[in-house]
């Protein structure tokens, strides 16, 4: 099993719009028609930074985003 084989299983991982925690990104990537990809690399980048608020933010989200889907 080489690096790029499992950097390249990775990278589909990621790409793909099902949860990995909470489906927080998935679920703002399909509202706002933005790369998944990409919406996670930033949500991981805020939890880096700061991670009390980022991850407050992230479960707040979890629980109003799909209350948000249903009434939209």
């Amino acid at each position: 099993m080489s690096a790029f084989s499992s950097t390249d299983r990775y990278m589909r991982r990621m790409k793909r719009p099902t949860s990995l925690v909470c489906g927080v990104a998935a679920m703002m990537a399909d509202k706002f028609n933005w790369s998944c990809l990409w919406t996670r690399v930033v949500w991981a980048a805020v939890i880096l930074l700061n991670p009390v608020m980022g991850l407050l933010i992230y479960f707040v989200l979890a629980l109003v985003l799909p209350k948000w889907e249903a009434n939209s």
